[in-house]
């Protein structure tokens, strides 16, 4: 298992274990799917701030995030910026690019706790 898949884990092990996250979270559903090197997975983000990690492919995720691992975890730790790296082409978005601006906001809640 990559240190990117840990940290996304770990990211919504927090998400659920915090109720100033899930308040500060709530409001948004939607899928993200992953596609960091040879592993694909899924994050699942309901209305009330809680979301649930899945392995493989969702069959119907609001965008895809498709990157290296080791870039995503320096994403993950607030190393890089997630707007200016999709910017300079350092990672893709397949889906719903619009959408996608609220995984930065997500990612921020964060810095500095993974």
């Amino acid at each position: 298992m990559s240190e990117a898949k840990e940290l996304i884990i770990k990211m919504c092990e927090l998400q659920n274990s915090s109720e100033d996250i899930k308040k500060e979270l709530a409001g948004w559903s939607g899928v993200v799917q992953y596609r960091l090197g040879d592993e694909e997975f899924y994050v699942v983000y309901r209305e009330d701030g809680s979301c649930e990690f899945g392995e493989g492919v969702h069959d119907s995720p609001n965008f895809t995030v498709i990157a290296s691992p080791e870039y995503w975890v320096s994403v993950l730790k607030g190393q890089e910026d997630p707007i200016m790296g999709f910017m300079m082409q350092k990672y893709r978005i397949e889906g719903n690019i619009m959408e996608a601006q609220r995984l930065a906001g997500i990612l921020k809640k964060f810095a500095g706790k993974l």
